[in-house]
C-alpha cells in the first residue's frame, strides 16, 4: 500500500486512522530518512490508539511508554550500533508480547521480526509530500 502526504497533518491523520488496525502484538517499523516523518506518523498511531499527551522521538531516550490500556512502547534505534547493545535494551523481551511496538530506524531489528509491519518514508516531489509504503 502507498500512500502519498502533501503535509506533516496528512501523515498524521492518515497513521491516526491506520491505528485502528493494529492489534496487541502489532510490531511497526518506521524507516526513512531523518525529517521523513517517521515520529509524525508516531504521533498520528498514538492519538489514533487514544494518547492525548505530547509524543516525542525517544531518540536519546530510546525507549518511551505509553500506557492506554495495553503499553505502547515507542523505541528509536538510531543509536544502536549492534545485536548485543539491541539485547541489552530489553527490546527483544518487550516486543510481540501483549503490546504495540513501534519503532523507528528499526534496520538492526529487522532481521528478527520479519512479521513486523514494515512503513517507509521517503520525500516526496516537494518539501512537504512524503511517499509512505506499508508493506
Amino acid at each position: 500500500m502507498k500512500f502519498i502526504s502533501k503535509s506533516e497533518k496528512e501523515t498524521f491523520e492518515f497513521a491516526k486512522d491506520f491505528a485502528g488496525k493494529l492489534d496487541k502484538g502489532t510490531i511497526i517499523f518506521l524507516d526513512g530518512e531523518m525529517g521523513s516523518g517517521k515520529t509524525a506518523f508516531a504521533k498520528g498511531l498514538l492519538s489514533g490508539l487514544g494518547y492525548k499527551g505530547e509524543v516525542t522521538s525517544p531518540t536519546f531516550a530510546l525507549c518511551h511508554i505509553y500506557n492506554l490500556g495495553i503499553p505502547i512502547l515507542h523505541y528509536d534505534l538510531y543509536r544502536i550500533q549492534d545485536c548485543d547493545d539491541l539485547y541489552s535494551t530489553g527490546f527483544f523481551e518487550d516486543c510481540g508480547k501483549d503490546n504495540i511496538t513501534i519503532v523507528e530506524w528499526s534496520g538492526i531489528a529487522k532481521e528478527y521480526f520479519p512479521e513486523a509491519i514494515q512503513i517507509k518514508f521517503e520525500y516526496g516531489s516537494t518539501p512537504e509530500e512524503r511517499i509512505i509504503t506499508i508493506e
